[in-house]
């Protein structure tokens, strides 16, 4: 992980090849770390930002969301089998920041920090397919993802969430986290739908921008 390369030197923000799975060591995996918010040491899992002039479709298939897709310089998901990979081995943390429309005023940002945050495997014991679990919350946005905790990830063909009537990730247009009702956060919905959001009460953020990242919590 990123942490891993900063202890070894390497303190600049950008792209990096890391090898996050144990099972398969020799096998590089190029990501974004950012070795500047809250002392560094965060691997980047989710870059959104719509003023990027080539976008990059959310809209996937639960194959390419557990593989990963897009371009570390531009928009992309880092994929579900490397975000297992990253949170299993040791207690981690979640930081997520957002720009966009709060309460119809434009270019409004914020934080979100977890002190612990978790994707289960794909197949594990009982548990939905990548199951998310985040607690411990700080931040200026409110805690949105608490409502998602304990789902597993939904795609437009793999319909994972609780709602029997509805398949989220189809109506949305983005894999998710969902349950019923769908979402009070969704970083992976299309730009301008409404969807794209971060909604937790007081906060009704409409989204431009969006990032998460993990890193190990030892780090705190």
């Amino acid at each position: 992980n990123c942490k891993e390369l900063q202890d070894q030197g390497m303190s600049q923000d950008g792209p990096n090849i890391i090898y996050p799975f144990p099972d398969h060591p020799e096998t590089p995996l190029l990501v974004l770390c950012d070795q500047t918010t809250q002392g560094g040491g965060w691997t980047v899992i989710l870059r959104r930002d719509d003023s990027y002039d080539d976008l990059t479709d959310f809209g996937r298939t639960f194959e390419e969301y557990a593989a990963g897709f897009g371009d570390v310089n531009y928009d992309f998901y880092i994929g579900n089998e490397v975000i297992h990979a990253l949170t299993d081995l040791s207690s981690n943390e979640l930081w997520v920041t957002v720009e966009g429309s709060l309460w119809f005023e434009p270019g409004v940002t914020g934080y979100a920090h977890y002190q612990y945050f978790h994707v289960a495997a794909r197949v594990e014991y009982n548990l939905p397919p990548y199951m998310m679990d985040s607690g411990f919350y700080k931040g200026t946005i409110g805690d949105g993802m608490i409502y998602h905790n304990g789902q597993g990830f939904s795609t437009m063909d793999q319909d994972h969430d609780i709602n029997d009537n509805y398949n989220c990730a189809a109506g949305h247009g983005g894999g998710w986290w969902y349950r019923s009702p769908c979402a009070t956060v969704c970083l992976t919905c299309p730009y301008g739908t409404g969807y794209f959001m971060w909604d937790s009460e007081p906060y009704h953020y409409q989204l431009n921008k969006t990032q998460m990242m993990v890193r190990p919590s030892t780090c705190t």
